[in-house]
């Protein structure tokens, strides 16, 4: 499931990173994300107390966006980017963040 990188040289000399991941790869993690919100005993999530409950399993391409965009590390960008509905094949957990 790596990321594939690679430097784009431009006519204009500046260079450009385009990044790619394996669109099978991504399926499997939304699949085993899947199996995990409607077949574990966690499916809810159970509040701040509780620091090692598994919420989402997302893919590095997705986290290298989020890094871009700022949400990777930003609690609360985080929490709302994981509840907006685009993003649950994320999710491991029912119910938000």
């Amino acid at each position: 499931m790596a990321v594939k990188s690679d430097l784009i040289s431009n006519l204009d000399g500046s260079l450009t990173l385009v990044s790619a991941q394996d669109d099978r790869a991504l399926k499997k993690v939304s699949d085993l994300n899947n199996n995990d919100k409607f077949h574990t005993a966690h499916t809810k999530y159970k509040g701040d107390s509780a620091f090692s409950h598994k919420v989402a399993s997302i893919p590095m391409i997705v986290v290298e966006k989020m890094m871009r965009d700022k949400v990777w590390g930003n609690q609360e960008r985080m929490r709302e980017w994981l509840n907006h509905p685009d993003n649950a094949p994320w999710r491991t957990t029912k119910g938000k963040v």
